[in-house]
C-alpha cells in the first residue's frame, strides 16, 4: 500500500485547521490517521503528485483518488488583490490580515473564520449572498455557531459582492443599491470545487478505481472518513 502525496506534510484542508484554537483538535487528526497508516506499514511518499504517467508507470491494483478540492475563487474586480487571503491559507498569512477585515462568504468555513477573527478583538463585518448562514453546518452545531456570530461579527445576508477594493467590498443589497461593507483585509470563503480534471485523468488508470472525499463532492470530513474506508473495503 503506497499513500503519495504532492505537498512537503499530510492533511489536505485539514492544515488551515491549526490557525484556529477551536479547531485544532481537527488539524491534529491527520497526525493520527498519519501514525496509524505506517503502523499498518502503509508507505508514504510526499512531495509525490500522482499523474497519468506514473500511474501507469507504478502499474497499481487499486487506485483510491483523493485529491480534494480548490478554493471557488470567482473573477470578481479585485478578488485577486494583495488585501486579499483566500480562507484556506489564513494560516500561512495571518500576519497580512489587519484590524479591519471582511469575511466574504457565509458558510460554515467564513463564519468560523469570523468568529475567530473577532475572537481576536479584530472589526469582523460577514458578507453573504444569501438570506442564511452557514447552511452547510450540523444541524446541532449550527445555533451555536450563530450565537458566536452574533457576539463576533456585523452580518450582510443578501448581499452579493460586486468588487473587492482598499476600502472593502461593494456590494448590491436586497433592492438593487450599492453598498460599501469597509474592511482593509478581505477573507474569501466563498466555498471550495472538486478537483474534476485530475480525477478525469487518473479515472482509467487502474482496473479497480474509487473517487473519494471532496474529490467526489465537496462535503464534510466525516463523509470524506466513510468514503475511504469503505473503498477500502471493496478492494
Amino acid at each position: 500500500m503506497i499513500l503519495c502525496e504532492k505537498e512537503s506534510e499530510l492533511g489536505g484542508i485539514l492544515k488551515s485547521e491549526q490557525a484556529l484554537p477551536f479547531k485544532h483538535e481537527m488539524y491534529e487528526l491527520t497526525g493520527t490517521y498519519e501514525r496509524l497508516a505506517r503502523k499498518a506499514g502503509v508507505e508514504i511518499r510526499l512531495n509525490t503528485e500522482v499523474t497519468k504517467e506514473l500511474a501507469e508507470e507504478m502499474k497499481p491494483d487499486a487506485l483510491i483518488i483523493a485529491v480534494g478540492s480548490k478554493p471557488l475563487v470567482p473573477p470578481i474586480k479585485g478578488l485577486d488583490g494583495d488585501n486579499v487571503v483566500v480562507v484556506n491559507n489564513y494560516y500561512l498569512e495571518k500576519e497580512k490580515v489587519t484590524d479591519d477585515v471582511v469575511v466574504f462568504g457565509g458558510g460554515l468555513a467564513g463564519c468560523e473564520c469570523a468568529i475567530h477573527l473577532g475572537m481576536e478583538g479584530k472589526r469582523v463585518h460577514l458578507v453573504e449572498m444569501r438570506d442564511m448562514l452557514a447552511p452547510d453546518a450540523n444541524v446541532r452545531h449550527r445555533p451555536l455557531l450563530l450565537a458566536e456570530i452574533d457576539k463576533y461579527a456585523t452580518v450582510h445576508t443578501g448581499y452579493k459582492g460586486l468588487e473587492v477594493t482598499k476600502e472593502g467590498i461593494v456590494c448590491e443589497d436586497k433592492n438593487g443599491e450599492r453598498q460599501l461593507v469597509p474592511g482593509t483585509t478581505v477573507i474569501c470563503a466563498l466555498g471550495q470545487r472538486s478537483r474534476t480534471d485530475v480525477v478525469e485523468e487518473l479515472q482509467d488508470c487502474a482496473p479497480f478505481v474509487r473517487v473519494i472525499g471532496d474529490a467526489a463532492k465537496v462535503s464534510t470530513i466525516t463523509n470524506a472518513v466513510y468514503w475511504g474506508y469503505h473503498a477500502a473495503l471493496d478492494i
